[in-house]
């Protein structure tokens, strides 16, 4: 299993039958149904609320996809928090307005022939608090499935992954930030431990490569080093404690992190 895919079981646990697009639809459409019974008014009837409750999603959905999709990958989980409760309080009031608008002329005017005054103070506060409560819901959803996802990967990193090596007649297990560098030498491969200790294993070093985890390279046709021993190196060696090991022509500055080339005084 990859390190994706404990995040991505994560993200797929939130959703009905592994789809985004139908537990968005099965969501919207059990909460138009709830909230046209709940502020059904006996006066006006089922099909009034329904009816209001229509017109209205547009607006609260517009407001919370812009909030998720938008507001909090842009501004909110980079930390740009001053941009963010601007963005979030004007997108409020735009949707509260365009909440207010279609109330006022699809539902009070067009059903009902009247209505109160557009910029009601009353009405149009009313209409952001409605369209707060959805996005602030729906928002509360979206960070509870990151902040999960996040503790996987926190999770996940933290354990630190061992790598079984036979030598010796008997099974190692060992920490790969323990592991200096491996040689190949015909059908064996060495591992070069932090200790000093030097285990032998029968193998290929890319059968052995493939059972590390990221961080080692292969240097050179006999040679994978651990990048986070690396000391120094140049163009032809690289530096591994007091080690000096060849450097493919294959292998670029790059792929050996960020560290700097050697200065007269580290010269291999």
């Amino acid at each position: 299993m990859t390190g994706e895919q404990p995040h991505e079981e994560i993200r797929q646990s939130f959703y009905l039958f592994g789809s985004r697009v139908l537990t968005h639809i099965l969501f919207w459409v059990g909460y138009y149904v709830l909230f046209s019974l709940v502020w059904m008014k006996p006066d006006k009837g089922y099909f009034a609320s329904f009816y209001l409750e229509f017109v209205l999603l547009p607006a609260r959905l517009a407001a919370v996809y812009a909030m998720i999709y938008v507001l909090m990958p842009r501004f909110l989980l980079v930390r740009q928090y001053g941009r963010f409760l601007l963005s979030y309080a004007g997108l409020i009031v735009l949707a509260g307005l365009v909440h207010r608008l279609s109330a006022y002329f699809f539902y009070e005017k067009l059903l009902f022939g009247q209505a109160d005054p557009f910029f009601d103070p009353g009405a149009l506060v009313r209409a952001v608090l409605l369209v707060n409560t959805t996005v602030v819901f729906v928002a509360a959803a979206k960070m509870f499935q990151l902040y999960l996802v996040e503790a996987e990967k926190n999770r996940v990193s933290g354990q630190a992954e061992q790598v079984a090596v036979r030598a010796n007649r008997r099974t190692y297990l060992l920490d790969p930030a323990d592991i200096l560098y491996l040689e190949s030498m015909g059908n064996y491969v060495s591992y070069f431990l932090v200790d000093g200790e030097k285990l032998v294993a029968h193998g290929s070093i890319r059968a052995a490569l493939e059972d590390l985890p990221e961080g080692f390279i292969r240097l050179h046709r006999s040679y994978v080093v651990n990048k986070a021993h690396i000391t120094a190196f140049n163009s032809e060696k690289v530096q591994v404690g007091e080690t000096d090991l060849p450097r493919g022509k294959g292998v670029d500055d790059a792929m050996l992190t960020s560290l700097k080339p050697f200065g007269s005084a580290e010269a291999v």
